[in-house]
């Protein structure tokens, strides 16, 4: 299956396009924060950093198990004790492309039938950026497909005008 396959090409893509963009704004616009419970543009880059871990976690356990249930994690709090609004965003910006390009590599190794694999058991009703009824089939390749769409989800707050590349899914 050739989207599938592509996954790893896919994210290293979005990255390098969107860290081009995101190292042109200026950090004042990076820490501004739109109201004071809502995240700037560091504290969502960071959110992706937070996201980028749990979900690569998600990736590797997937080949050690049965089923697709995975555990989520409180995003805000996440965000408030990594405190990415204290840090650069040029650090920010660096910690997350080095986090996807680490999980580009295991996206890559992961096998076919294992990115295929369909069951039932799973919590995309509750915990992907697309909700999947819990009636639905799903694969490790729909996760991962949902991990790049929640990356663009963001990077269209940080970015203006950014443009979307990750095609819709296909069952």
């Amino acid at each position: 299956m050739v989207v599938v396959m592509n996954y790893h090409t896919k994210l290293k893509e979005i990255v390098v396009k969107a860290s081009t963009k995101i190292a042109l704004i200026d950090e004042v616009v990076m820490s501004q924060k739109p109201a004071p419970n809502k995240w700037s543009k560091k504290e969502i880059l960071g959110h992706l950093i937070d996201s980028a871990y749990n979900n690569h976690a998600r990736f590797l356990k997937a080949g050690f198990q049965n089923n697709l249930f995975f555990e989520g994690y409180d995003q805000d709090e996440w965000v408030k004790q990594n405190n990415y609004q204290s840090r650069s965003a040029a650090s920010i910006l660096s910690l997350w492309q080095q986090s996807n390009e680490h999980i580009s590599i295991l996206i890559e190794g992961l096998p076919e039938d294992l990115l295929l694999r369909k069951t039932k058991e799973h919590y995309f009703d509750k915990m992907c950026m697309q909700l999947l009824s819990k009636s639905v089939e799903a694969n490790l390749a729909y996760l991962i497909w949902d991990y790049i769409y929640h990356i663009e989800y963001h990077l269209n707050q940080i970015i203006e005008d950014y443009e979307m590349v990750n095609e819709p899914f296909l069952h």
